[in-house]
Order: structure tokens, then sequence, then C-alpha cells
């Protein structure tokens, strides 16, 4: 499993000529004095300061109480029934719907594309952030099979070494429709990276490693809110769990369902609910400006008292199509 997964998983090269190592080690952020890979994981240094790669990857055991390959928490974050393999009925399991890029809470959203995918989401746990990583793989396990991520940073895309931590994620697969399997790749994530940046857009892109062709990309966003890891994930207008403007997005802390720890003003039983436009451009780098926010009540989530003060501010996030030429 470790292996195959560290001969299939690279992040140090380019995803449309966007990511890039710096000549001869790791690039060094000039807001941070530690390099960036301390600061972007979580995993232990060894005396020299460097982070340990030699470590074997880890088996999921628990807290996935319907055995879909998504943990309890991770789809209590994207809204998903941790006690129910298929939370819609569709026929197919959460998980390979999460990694197909269809929406595990419509029955009317099934998979459309049969070739490698892969979604990446992000939950806390324990003051930590866990970056969560879904692949389906059509034909079972590949070495053919390429994933690369990187993230966007005031501004900066920065690579993302993913093969160097390896080690220190926690796998999960399961088979899936039709002989594919899906597997899940949980990495810890240094949560001062996102704390220091405000906000940072994690992306991937995932093909093949023969052709260097990405058929599919996906990003999410994880903002800081007054010390509180918060995250930003798309809504549907048919979604059941819709607001009543429909479409748009919300932010909600992370992990949901409890009380923030740091900060104030979170209001119990509601979530930040903003609709945004494009109003700017730059290859995959979307410049939104929010032209509705406000706290939405019946939510099993808490809600900035800062979220009607966003109306009318500015973020940059990443256009996953973009990165794959869509």
């Amino acid at each position: 499993m470790g292996a195959r997964l560290a001969a299939i998983v690279v992040g140090t090269a380019a995803v449309a000529g966007m990511v890039a190592t710096a000549p001869g080690g790791p690039e060094v952020d000039s807001r941070l004095s530690a390099p960036l890979f301390e600061r972007l994981f979580a995993g232990p240094l060894d005396e020299a300061g460097e982070p340990i790669t030699t470590l074997a990857a880890a088996v999921i055991d628990g807290d996935d109480f319907d055995g879909d390959g998504m943990t309890d928490a991770q789809e209590i974050v994207l809204g998903s029934s941790p006690s129910d393999v298929d939370t819609d009925f569709d026929g197919f399991s959460d998980s390979e719907e999460y990694a197909r890029q269809s929406d595990p809470l419509e029955p009317s959203s099934v998979p459309m594309t049969d070739g490698v995918s892969a979604s990446i989401a992000a939950r806390g746990e324990d003051g930590k952030l866990r970056l969560v990583i879904s692949l389906h793989e059509p034909n079972g396990p590949s070495t053919d099979t390429l994933i690369r991520i990187g993230a966007l940073a005031q501004g900066t895309v920065l690579s993302v070494p993913i093969d160097r931590f390896l080690g220190l994620s926690d796998i999960r697969s399961k088979p899936g429709t039709n002989g594919s399997e899906i597997t899940t790749i949980d990495i810890p994530i240094n949560p001062a990276f996102v704390h220091a940046n405000g906000q940072v857009t994690f992306f991937l892109a995932a093909g093949n490693s023969s052709t260097m062709i990405f058929g599919a990309a996906a990003k999410v966003d994880i903002v800081s809110d007054s010390g509180v890891l918060v995250i930003q994930r798309p809504i549907q207008a048919n979604s059941w769990r819709q607001s009543s403007q429909g479409g748009g997005s919300i932010r909600q802390p992370i992990p949901v369902g409890a009380p923030p720890t740091q900060g104030g003003g979170w209001v119990p039983g509601s979530i930040c609910y903003q609709r945004s436009e494009v109003i700017g451009i730059n290859g995959p780098r979307m410049l939104h400006q929010v032209v509705e926010a406000d706290c939405l009540e019946g939510w099993d989530s808490y809600c900035s008292s800062a979220c009607a003060a966003s109306l009318g501010s500015t973020y940059e996030t990443i256009d996953p199509l973009a990165l794959i030429g869509g």
C-alpha cells in the first residue's frame, strides 16, 4: 500500500506550469521564519530539523461507522451520513461519489466520468488540520496514477512535496463499482501555516503519469477566523441543505459542531453563508468579491460574528478546471 502510493503520488513538479520547487531544497515562505516544509506539515522532525520520511503509512482503523472509506468526522464536515454507506441511495457509496466529484447528498447527481479522478477536503481533529484526498482508480491500483497538489497563499502558488510526507499519512482503500478502487489519503497539515496566511487554497490535479494528461482537478479553501480554522465549501441550489438564497458557499469552523475555543462572537445553531462574484482572473487564480453575507439559522454549526461584515470584501482562490485546461 505505502510503496504503491509513494510511487503514484508526487507533488514537486508543475501542474499547468504553476508549481515548482526551489532549486536545491524547500521553498522558504518570506512571511515565516521556518522553511515551508516545517510550517506546512504537522509531521515530526529529526535532530537536524528535517521531516522524518521513513515512517510507514498507517491504515485508518476506526472512526468509520458505515465502512464507506470516509471517516465519520469528514462525513460530518461534508454533510453526508456517517451511518449510511450511500447517503442519497443512488447506488454509489459516499466515498466513491466524493472521489468522482458527484454530490453524495443528491440522488440525481451521479459520477459522470470513468477515468482517474480525485477530490480534496479537510477536517479538524484535536486542534489539528487534516487534509483529505479521495482517489478513484477505475481499473484498481495502478502505478500510472498521478496526483499533484499545491497551495495558494497570499497570491503565491507554493509547491507541496506530498511524496516526502506520505509516510506520515493515514490511508484507507475500499472497492468501488465495476472493479474500481477508492483510496483515502489523510495528511496532517500544520494549522500555523493557515493562521499565518489568513486563507489557503489547497488544490490537486489527477491523471496518468505515462501520458501526463490530467483529467480531474479539485480544491478546498481553509480560512483562519479569529484563531479558528474554517472550511469554505460550495452549496448547490438543489441541495437538501440549501439556504433560502440557494447556491453560494458556506463557512463553518472545523471540527463541525464543537464550539470554537478561541476568539469570540460565534453564534451557535447557524452558519456563515456567502455569495460572491468573480471580478478578476489570472490563469487558474480567481479573485472573488463577496456580494451577500449573513448568518443562516438551523445549522449544526457556528457562525462568526464577522460574517455580515465580510460583505464587499475580496478573496483569491483557484479555478480547478483551469489547472487542467478546462
